[in-house]
């Protein structure tokens, strides 16, 4: 039974509807919403000894890109109120995958759904970029329902 579902969000085309289905999905079986947006931060790589870190550089302010996230979120939060939803938020942070974050919140948040919507990208950039829907359908520890728009 589905209590708890947990949307990545993003500031893709299909946002809003995305939202709009997850907002059904959550009143249809009296489930909290949760909308989360993942930050990434610009990295460098630096040299280590045994293997390079990554590392958010010294001259880089998160503090824009947090505002710009809590900006969408803002916006997400709208839309998911305006289909009927007040939702919960949480804007994570990170140097590397966003689908990470997504992954380890919906772990320790003990969500038992998650609805991600799946962008079109060609199959040369997953290969060589790797989707974050992809990482979370195939590393997720709960059910992922996927939400693909047509062109």
């Amino acid at each position: 039974m589905v209590t708890n579902i947990l949307v990545p969000v993003d500031a893709s085309k299909h946002m809003e509807d995305n939202i709009a289905y997850a907002c059904d999905l959550a009143k249809d079986t009296d489930s909290k919403l949760t909308l989360i947006h993942v930050v990434i931060l610009p990295t460098v790589v630096e040299a280590g000894l045994t293997t390079p870190t990554i590392a958010l550089p010294s001259f880089v302010d998160p503090k824009p890109f947090e505002e710009a996230g809590l900006m969408l979120l803002q916006k997400a939060k709208e839309i998911a109120k305006k289909n009927g939803v007040d939702p919960d938020t949480k804007l994570a942070r990170t140097l590397g995958n966003p689908a990470q974050e997504i992954l380890e919140d919906a772990e320790t948040g003990k969500f038992d759904l998650i609805v991600i919507g799946a962008k079109g990208h060609s199959l040369i950039r997953n290969i060589t970029v790797g989707s974050v829907c992809d990482t979370v359908v195939h590393n997720a520890l709960c059910p992922v329902l996927v939400l693909h728009h047509q062109p």
